[in-house]
């Protein structure tokens, strides 16, 4: 281990025995986009920090000192919480993404790239969007490693870089990535303080014509919904689900209930949206109530919703069925919990929620309609038969008499998969410290898996003026 963290620090630093070694130091870039990409940037800390590293964790919009952030946030929660998913999507995942983004590149690149040049990173991890060109730029000038965890199963392509090692939670996630043409503008062209004003137009020009005209054949987004071809020999690596240290800690359903003081003697359904709640979870809630004829417990996350919660509280006040006892939560801090009290849960399957279900053994309901961001959690549920896809509302309650009656099954489904990767928060740990502080990938520790295109990326920028 300490001759691979040699590897990292300049010759000229080691001057002797007695020399102490200088600290490396890790920058977490991260963006105000929900709170999947802090949270993956805090569960790193936890598993990387020593005392032979220092760990800065910081926005990227931060580092750029631009509260663009905040408009689109504001967007975006607008949309979710009116249930407005497609308009969601186009605006903010392609619109936003193809039309605006490779503008505030050109503009935005090298400032950026001059504050990276202060803060002197060693390694660089990114669980952001919209950052990654530019760190790429920096990295392959100073010879930095650098690594992006993707958070979701799908991509898109500013969460691609052909100089970074992409850190994924399945299998599938690196056919997606290894499905871009590298030979496109927007991974072929550097945009640095060298950029001159005309390269900088040439590169948003054919940026568009890549993403723009010729999008219906070259798409900035990726599902692995069916086998994708390849296309370039980006670096992956597979730990499988990540998510909080609590999520990996075993938990008895019974003693659950019983401490989360949720009524015996019934399925417990949870229905959340994430943290900013929305219409979905009374609409949700009506649909169930004006339908399903069974006892159950609905378990119904209102989160930061203050609106959507005293809008429960009046609704159950004035409901009468005993079958359906409806249950609202605030924000709360144990989702664990209730999780491994749940027989499902109902939710819109942002990859977070997705990931924390797919931990405590508890089968998801979802919906079809969903931004394309989620769409790779609607892949996993449809290939490995995890949970249900309602089309539409009246799916709803027949998914949930399905799965509630054959719910041993999911769970065992569930279990079948993550049998496929490393099981336990330490292992998970151990292995991305070998990644990232070791530089050393997992292939690398079984030689019979080792596929040398994995490794053997070479890129050239296409403005050749740098």
């Amino acid at each position: 281990m300490y001759s691979a963290i040699i590897l990292f620090i300049p010759d000229s630093i080691i001057e002797g025995e007695d020399s102490i070694m200088p600290k490396r130091k890790i920058l977490i870039i991260y963006e105000k986009m929900g709170m999947g990409h802090q949270r993956m940037a805090n569960i790193l800390n936890d598993m990387l920090k020593g005392e032979d590293v220092e760990i800065l964790i910081k926005a990227g919009s931060d580092i750029q000192e631009t509260n663009d952030v905040y408009t689109v946030v504001k967007l975006w929660n607008y949309f979710i919480k009116k249930n407005l998913i497609r308009s969601c999507d186009v605006l903010i995942n392609f619109a936003l993404r193809m039309l605006i983004l490779p503008f505030m590149e050109a503009k935005q690149d090298e400032v950026f790239m001059e504050k990276l040049s202060r803060i002197k990173p060693d390694i660089i991890i990114s669980t952001a969007d919209g950052f990654n060109k530019a760190i790429g730029a920096y990295t392959s000038v100073n010879n930095i490693p650098f690594y992006i965890f993707i958070t979701e199963i799908s991509t898109f392509s500013d969460l691609v870089n052909p100089f970074a090692t992409h850190i994924c939670y399945f299998n599938e996630t690196p056919e997606a990535i290894r499905s871009y043409d590298f030979e496109n503008a927007y991974f072929s062209y550097r945009l640095d303080e060298e950029t001159t004003f005309s390269e900088k137009v040439k590169y948003v020009l054919r940026t568009y014509n890549d993403f723009v005209f010729h999008g219906h054949s070259n798409s900035i987004f990726r599902n692995p919904i069916k086998k994708l071809e390849r296309m370039n020999n980006a670096k992956c690596e597979v730990i499988g689900p990540l998510a909080e240290k609590k999520h990996f800690t075993p938990k008895n359903h019974k003693e659950m209930i019983k401490k989360l003081q949720i009524p015996e003697g019934r399925d417990n359904v949870i229905i959340v949206s994430g943290s900013i709640g929305g219409e979905f979870l009374f609409e949700t809630v009506m649909n169930i109530a004006s339908s399903y004829s069974k006892p159950v417990n609905l378990l119904v996350m209102c989160a930061r919703d203050k609106d959507v919660y005293d809008k429960l509280l009046e609704y159950k006040s004035s409901y009468k069925n005993e079958m359906i006892n409806i249950m609202p939560y605030e924000y709360i801090s144990n989702f664990d919990e209730f999780l491994s009290a749940s027989d499902c849960l109902i939710a819109r399957p942002s990859a977070g929620i997705f990931i924390e279900s797919l931990l405590n053994k508890t089968p998801m309901i979802t919906s079809d309609v969903v931004t394309s961001n989620d769409k790779g959690s609607l892949t996993m549920i449809s290939k490995y038969e995890i949970g249900e896809i309602c089309s539409n509302k009246r799916e709803l309650v027949p998914a949930m008499e399905k799965l509630l009656a054959n719910k041993e099954e999911y769970k065992d489904n569930i279990i079948k998969l993550l049998a496929n990767y490393y099981g336990t928060y330490e292992e998970k740990k151990d292995a991305l410290r070998s990644i990232i502080l070791e530089g050393v990938p997992l292939t690398a520790h079984s030689v019979e898996n080792v596929d040398e295109e994995d490794y053997d990326v070479e890129v050239t920028y296409n403005n050749l003026s740098h």
